[in-house]
């Protein structure tokens, strides 16, 4: 059982100069590391890898027998909520959320308010996450002005001020001249346009995917084809702003039906994409058993969809596998299916979800398992992380393949506590986590101290 200890009242964090991982299995696709090793680091970097037993001596060292060692996870669509929702999460707790659930790296989401939209909230916000991140914390731009739909933001402005990428995230882009011009700015300034796909005149009023859960349970729905529909409109423009031999840069946010996944497989090359722990292994009928715990939007689909996106996953459809972590109150999320928002916390559940139904169970190779959360979402957005690397930062997971824990989210990091998995028997259970050559999580159990992170 994992006992994962609240913050406070904890051990100081080991900011050791030197620092030893020894005896476990390295599992890195991106560095083609699969096999015991011992791991060297030294000044917030991998120093060397050797073979076991060879390492130098350390100030600390973190015996991995029996373990996986592996790249700290690389989340790319998270929601921090701060500034504006302090009430349901900060960057403090989601980024310590973030390290319990062994990723290192977390990419903001732009819905905030104010949201990042102009230079001076970028700026703002990064003055946020520097006085208190636990983790390396990237802010994505918000594609309009306010939120609104309507006005593009200064693309240009929002990457000098820090912005990794571009997001219509919730805030969807509703004409095809829009999608054009966003896809085109982005190519100019090598950024990335993340696309929400919805169509709203589908999905309005839609609690739930329409199936037969949708039915039975009487609940508004949306349409089938909200995802799909809205992906075409993207297609449409993404063919206009093509500019060979270079593609537009468009990346699809938590891909959820077999649709989206056929079109993609016959639109080569073309974007990227990622889809998320919850769509992965559940259906429309966590609905009836769960309630407003597994309300999300996109919402959940039938398992046909399910089974689409895993062989999407396999395939290299599916790019990556990303949280869409969000955090809302016990008591937003207990008004009821129809009144609660949509969103579930995944920071530190999706490790143990994706571990149980893809690693663990063999239903995909134990390496691509971890490179779907490390090295392949990182290099979408060019950041030098999620691979282990003489030389690179010493960002590192280390968990326990085999054991099981059970999901408690009282004793979550994160302020949310919404959840489909409450009480689920998960394996994959994280034990160490290094961040910037410091041991932020050392068995199981949050330090007290804030890591340094370099700007």
């Amino acid at each position: 059982m994992n006992q994962r200890a609240q913050h406070g009242g904890l051990p100081a964090m080991t900011s050791p100069h030197t620092l030893a991982l020894t005896g476990g299995r390295v599992l890195c696709d991106a560095t083609s590391l699969w096999g015991q090793a011992d791991i060297f680091v030294s000044d917030g970097h991998i120093a060397g890898i050797y073979p076991t037993g060879d390492a130098p001596d350390a100030e600390v060292v973190l015996d991995a027998a029996g373990r996986l060692v592996a790249p700290g996870l690389v989340d790319v669509h998270v929601h921090l909520r701060q500034p504006g929702g302090e009430h349901k999460e900060t960057i403090a707790s989601g980024t310590r959320a973030a390290l319990m659930g062994g990723f290192t790296t977390v990419l903001a989401m732009p819905n905030t308010t104010p949201a990042p939209d102009t230079p001076e909230h970028v700026r703002a916000i990064r003055d946020l996450i520097d006085a208190s991140a636990w983790c390396h914390t990237h802010i994505i731009g918000a594609a309009t002005l306010n939120n609104d739909c309507e006005t593009l933001t200064d693309f240009a402005a929002l990457k000098s001020a820090g912005c990794v990428a571009i997001s219509d995230d919730a805030f969807m882009l509703r004409t095809r001249e829009q999608r054009r011009e966003a896809l085109l700015r982005c190519a100019e300034l090598g950024l990335v346009f993340i696309a929400h796909l919805e169509d709203p005149a589908l999905s309005a009023g839609g609690l739930m995917h329409e199936s037969d859960a949708s039915r039975r349970m009487g609940v508004p729905s949306q349409h089938p084809e909200t995802e799909v529909r809205c992906l075409e409109a993207w297609r449409e423009a993404w063919r206009e702003a093509w500019d060979e031999p270079t593609a537009p840069p468009l990346h699809l946010a938590h891909v959820s039906t077999a649709a989206t996944c056929e079109l993609l497989r016959f639109w080569r090359p073309g974007p990227t994409a990622e889809t998320a722990p919850h769509y992965l292994t559940l259906t429309a009928e966590a609905v009836a058993e769960y309630g407003a715990d597994a309300k999300m939007n996109p919402p959940l689909k039938t398992d046909a969809d399910r089974e689409a996106l895993l062989t999407g996953l396999r395939d290299g459809i599916i790019t990556c596998i990303a949280t869409d972590h969000a955090p809302h109150t016990p008591a937003e999320k207990s008004a009821g299916l129809a009144d609660a928002p949509f969103g579930i916390v995944g920071l530190e559940t999706a490790l143990g979800v994706v571990w149980t139904h893809l690693g663990h169970s063999g239903a995909m190779v134990d390496r691509r398992v971890i490179s779907s959360m490390s090295a392949r979402p990182a290099a979408l957005f060019d950041l030098n992380v999620g691979r282990l690397a003489v030389g690179g930062p010493a960002d590192i997971l280390v968990f326990d393949p085999d054991e099981s824990w059970t999901v408690d989210p009282d004793r979550f990091q994160s302020m949310g506590r919404n959840t489909p998995w409450s009480g689920a028997e998960l394996y994959g259970r994280v034990e160490h986590v290094v961040v910037a050559g410091q041991v932020a999580v050392r068995d199981g159990i949050l330090t007290t101290d804030r890591p340094s992170l370099s700007p």
